[in-house]
C-alpha cells in the first residue's frame, strides 16, 4: 500500500533524487505525454538526470511535442539504474508496461489523478479532482527553481487540453481554466497545437469508415458500441477519438470502444453521461475516471463484449 504524499513531499523526492526514470504509461495520450515531457524539461534545469520512457509506440498526432524524440523503449532483459522511478498518469503497475523490470530503483513513485488508482507505488501523489495529471505537474514545476519555457508550457497545454476534452468535459473546472490560462500567459499556441492534435492520417479515416458501420445499440439505445476486428487492427493508426462519435449520439448514454489487438487480447475504452464507469473498469483490472475509463481482457473480442455490456447493463 502506497504512503499517500502531497505537493511539497513530492518535490522533496524529486530534489533528492540524482538520476531518475520518468515512465508515462501505454497507450500513451497526451496526459502522460505532456506530463512527463514538462516534468524532465523542468528536471533537467535543475541538473538531475532524467531519461523518459514509455513501452508503446508513440501516435505521430504528438510528433510536434518538444522533447519527444528523448522516449526509450526498452526491451525484455534491459536494464537501468536511478535513484527514482516515477510513473505518471497511471492508475495502475501494469499500465507502466515491462518498465519496472527493467528499472533498478530504489523508490517508486506514483504522480496520478484517476480515482480508480490502486495504489502500486511506494509513494503515491494522487488529486483525484485534477482533470489533468498536468494541472498537477504545472503546480508542481510552479515550486521548482526553475523557468517554466514556452516548450514545458506546451507540454502542459496538450496534457490538459486533452485530458479535459478541450476544457469541454465534466471534470474541466476553475482551476483547470486557471491553469490553461497561465499557459497562454507564457507564449504557446493553442491553435498551432490544437491543429496538430486533431491532424489524422488517410489510413486512420479510411479505419473510421469501417469501424462506423460496426455500431450497435443496446440497452434501450442507451448503449452504443463501436468495434476495431483483429483484422482491422493497425498499430499504426491511431483510434483514440473514435470514441467520440456513439458518445455523442442522442439518447446513448455509455459509448464502448472494442479493440482487438490479438486475437484473445480486446482492449476497451468507456465513456459515460451519468454512470461510473470507472468501477466497471476495476471489475477487469482497468482503471480511469467516473466518467471515462478503460481496460483490457484477455479473451476474444466477442467474449469481451459479452462480459463488458453484462457489466454495464448492470450498472444502468
Amino acid at each position: 500500500m502506497s504512503k499517500d504524499i502531497n505537493l511539497e513531499e513530492t518535490l522533496e523526492l524529486l530534489s533528492k533524487a540524482t538520476t531518475i526514470v520518468l515512465v508515462s504509461h501505454i497507450g500513451p495520450d497526451g496526459d502522460t505525454l505532456g506530463s512527463t515531457l514538462a516534468l524532465k524539461g523542468a528536471l533537467e534545469q535543475m541538473g538531475k538526470k532524467v531519461t523518459i520512457m514509455v513501452d508503446d509506440k508513440i501516435s505521430f498526432t504528438y510528433d510536434f511535442m518538444p522533447f519527444i524524440e528523448s522516449y526509450v523503449k526498452p526491451q525484455e532483459g534491459d536494464q537501468y539504474k536511478a535513484d527514482l522511478l516515477v510513473v505518471i498518469d497511471a492508475s495502475s503497475l501494469d499500465r507502466a508496461g515491462i518498465i519496472p523490470k527493467c528499472v533498478n530503483a530504489p523508490v517508486l513513485l506514483n504522480i496520478d489523478h484517476h480515482i480508480s488508482n490502486t495504489h502500486y507505488a511506494d509513494y503515491l501523489w494522487l488529486n483525484a479532482k485534477a482533470a489533468a495529471t498536468g494541472e498537477m505537474i504545472l503546480a508542481l514545476i510552479k515550486k521548482m527553481p526553475v523557468t517554466i519555457t514556452k516548450e514545458i508550457a506546451t507540454c502542459l497545454y496538450v496534457a490538459i487540453a486533452t485530458d479535459s476534452g478541450y476544457f469541454k468535459y465534466s471534470n474541466t473546472t476553475p482551476a483547470t481554466m486557471r491553469a490553461a490560462a497561465d499557459l497562454l500567459e507564457m507564449g504557446i499556441a493553442p491553435n498551432e497545437i490544437s491543429d496538430a492534435l486533431e491532424l489524422k492520417s488517410k489510413a486512420t479515416i479510411e479505419l473510421l469508415k469501417k469501424v462506423l458501420n460496426t455500431i450497435t445499440y443496446y440497452g434501450n439505445g442507451k448503449i452504443a458500441t463501436i468495434e476495431i476486428s483483429h483484422e482491422n487492427y493497425d498499430k499504426d493508426i491511431d483510434t483514440d477519438s473514435f470514441i467520440y462519435y456513439p458518445r455523442y449520439i442522442d439518447g446513448v448514454d455509455v459509448a464502448i470502444l472494442f479493440k482487438a489487438v490479438e486475437d484473445k487480447v480486446t482492449r476497451v475504452s468507456m465513456r459515460s453521461k451519468t454512470i461510473d464507469v470507472s468501477k466497471v473498469a476495476l471489475e477487469f483490472n482497468g482503471g480511469g475516471h467516473k466518467r471515462a475509463a478503460g481496460c483490457t481482457l484477455y479473451a476474444t473480442l466477442e467474449e469481451t463484449k459479452t462480459q463488458l455490456l453484462a457489466a454495464i447493463e448492470k450498472e444502468l
